[in-house]
């Protein structure tokens, strides 16, 4: 995933979102980084780093939920 011409930031931040993916202690720099970017400020290369990273986390957190949803009941361990 690479900024540029690939994806724009806010289409990054809607991924996220949408993945509902745990941020965990990078929670508070993100709203902070949506905000900055709904008032349109340029983000920091360190905040447009971090959105990166975030979507990558949010596309892997997509994939293992879509694996998961396909695995059939009797390929799953008992009591998990």
């Amino acid at each position: 995933m690479q900024l540029g011409g690939m994806e724009p930031i806010e289409r990054l931040i809607r991924r996220i979102e949408k993945a509902e993916v745990t941020l965990g202690e990078e929670e508070p720099m993100f709203e902070s980084i949506k905000e900055k970017h709904a008032r349109r400020e340029h983000l920091t290369p360190e905040e447009t780093n971090l959105v990166l990273e975030l979507a990558k986390k949010a596309e892997q957190w997509e994939k293992a939920v879509e694996s998961s949803a396909r695995t059939e009941p009797e390929q799953t361990l008992p009591g998990c």
